[in-house]
């Protein structure tokens, strides 16, 4: 299974919703895929260990790729 797909399950497992110009919209892999490829355009040119946070995801600059993380939620 590919991360994108992954993700894409536990969005919808969850509920979890990114808001586009029709409202909230639970991502699809597609959208998904976008918003990773934007985000390694985006740190390309940033230090390694640079992230963005993007609807519920946590993209971090490695040496070699990136590393993404899925908030979940506060712990209390």
């Amino acid at each position: 299974m590919s991360l994108e797909s992954e993700l894409a399950k536990r969005f919808k497992e969850n509920g979890w919703t990114w808001n586009f110009n029709q409202g909230p919209v639970v991502p699809t892999e597609e959208d998904i895929q976008a918003v990773l490829d934007e985000a390694a355009v985006r740190l390309y040119n940033e230090p390694v260990g640079a992230q963005l946070e993007i609807g519920r995801l946590v993209i971090k600059k490695k040496t070699i790729g990136h590393d993404v993380y899925v908030y979940v939620g506060p712990y209390e």
